[in-house]
């Protein structure tokens, strides 16, 4: 089948560009009081504790925790560790390469950074670089004798060698895995996160826009997903929380699957999703449609049902919000919902479809790595007091085999929102239902999600 390119496209996100960028504030972003205030808050934590060192280890995947803590929004091709001490500034860790953008971090942030061997290319001769090793950096800023170190990165993901260096260094009894320390920390939000994160999912919204713009047959899903990346770029983002996703036909098998050169065809199933990040921090949309042709009886019925949940969701979260209810009454209300769904299959009569995951998960510089937050049938915590989370309903027309039960692979509505003591609002304004603006540019002006509220900030 031929590539054709639909003409006019660049106009079309032109336009929609346009339209935007008055809205977004640029000049908001988190500033060395900022972060002297957060190291402040860990310290006191870590004290409490009894740490005399904290260690964060990160990397392009995993880079909440340095982003949060020392301004380290883009981690590039090496690895890096964060240490703090209970008292004094931070320190980046980093290699010769990826060490010089750590360094803008650290202008920003106002922490030190030493450039270290440890993290360098492997085989890479660095001869203009001062290059030092983590041992030397630990005897520097904590000096001989016993020490309590505390790591607040997974065991999973910090290398089996650094954590062998601070045993054979501090001793195994001095060493501690405590990810929970951090992580409680910042899922409370300043005023200001959350609206650094309006920022962002008003770009996500702009950029979902565009990809639903282009979408037609015979475009390939990278050119869709390049739609909506060029606008997060002209409007500000930075990189995206995860690789764009368009997924067509069969590819929604993948259900969060970046986008490849397949060429989508007519009447296929296409879910698009977006999670730009701005000044470090994400949003995200997501969404299903049709693609050439409007879905068929059945598919808009399995469509409405995953906004329905999304409804039900929602509902639960501005309850528990407003009662301060344990977080697993919204999960309840969603799962109590898809017992009484039922579907029409292709072959099987009436089946109720899985949902994928769990209904709500934490956010901030990462779009779902932030290790806490996660709402499910067993969290009985309360929601915090100020938040960021998001909305992620879905559900699946394959069944474990693999083999396709429904007219509609997948299917998923995907927001971010912000709490605020008792009040709850949707940062996304686009609606649940996008059809309509495939191939099109009309211009978002009423409110047309339901939840969709303003933050501002104090």
């Amino acid at each position: 089948m031929k590539n054709v390119v639909p003409t006019k496209m660049g106009h079309k996100l032109d336009q929609i560009i346009d339209e935007t960028l008055p809205s977004i504030d640029r000049s908001v972003q988190i500033a060395k009081k900022d972060f002297a205030e957060r190291w402040k808050t860990v310290q006191d934590a870590m004290q409490q504790k009894g740490y005399d060192l904290l260690c964060f280890y990160g990397n392009e995947f995993e880079r909440s925790d340095g982003a949060w803590l020392v301004g380290f929004f883009d981690p590039t091709i090496e690895s890096y560790i964060v240490l703090i001490p209970s008292e004094g500034i931070p320190i980046i860790l980093a290699g010769p390469e990826g060490g010089r953008v750590a360094e803008e971090a650290a202008r920003r942030s106002g922490a030190d950074i030493v450039l270290v061997r440890d993290f360098q290319i492997p085989e890479e001769e660095y001869r203009w670089v001062l290059l030092t090793e983590i041992d030397e950096v630990l005897n520097r800023y904590l000096g001989k004798g016993p020490k309590r170190i505390a790591i607040g990165s997974s065991g999973t993901s910090i290398p089996y060698d650094l954590v062998l260096k601070l045993k054979d260094k501090f001793g195994i009894n001095n060493i501690f895995f405590d990810q929970k320390l951090l992580q409680r920390i910042k899922y409370e939000k300043s005023d200001k996160e959350l609206y650094i994160m309006q920022q962002a999912n008003k770009i996500g919204d702009a950029a979902l826009r565009g990809m639903l713009a282009v979408l037609a047959p015979n475009l390939t899903e990278l050119q869709a997903a390049g739609a909506g990346d060029y606008v997060v770029k002209e409007l500000g983002g930075g990189r995206t929380g995860f690789s764009t996703i368009v997924t067509s036909g069969n590819r929604g098998y993948t259900l969060i699957g970046p986008a490849t050169n397949k060429i989508i065809k007519k009447g296929e199933i296409v879910s698009l999703g977006v999670g730009p990040t701005f000044n470090g921090y994400n949003g995200v949309i997501r969404r299903t449609v049709r693609v050439g042709a409007k879905p068929t009886p059945e598919q808009r019925q399995f469509i409405r049902a995953v906004e329905e949940l999304y409804v039900v969701v929602m509902e639960a979260v501005m309850v528990a919000a407003k009662d301060n209810l344990p977080s697993n009454h919204i999960d309840k209300q969603g799962r109590d919902y898809l017992q009484k769904l039922k579907l029409r299959t292709i072959k099987e009569g009436l089946v109720t479809p899985h949902e994928t995951y769990s209904f709500i998960h934490n956010t901030g510089c990462s779009e779902c790595q932030e290790g806490y937050g996660v709402v499910s049938f067993c969290t009985e915590r309360p929601l915090g007091n100020k938040v960021a989370l998001m909305i992620d309903v879905a559900l699946t027309g394959f069944n474990e085999q693999g083999e396709q039960m429904f007219s509609v692979p997948y299917a998923v509505v995907e927001n971010a929102f912000w709490k605020s003591g008792q009040t709850v609002g949707v940062y996304n304004k686009l609606s649940l239902n996008v059809q309509h603006l495939v191939g099109s540019t009309e211009q978002i002006e009423e409110k047309l999600s339901p939840y969709e509220k303003e933050f501002k900030m104090a």
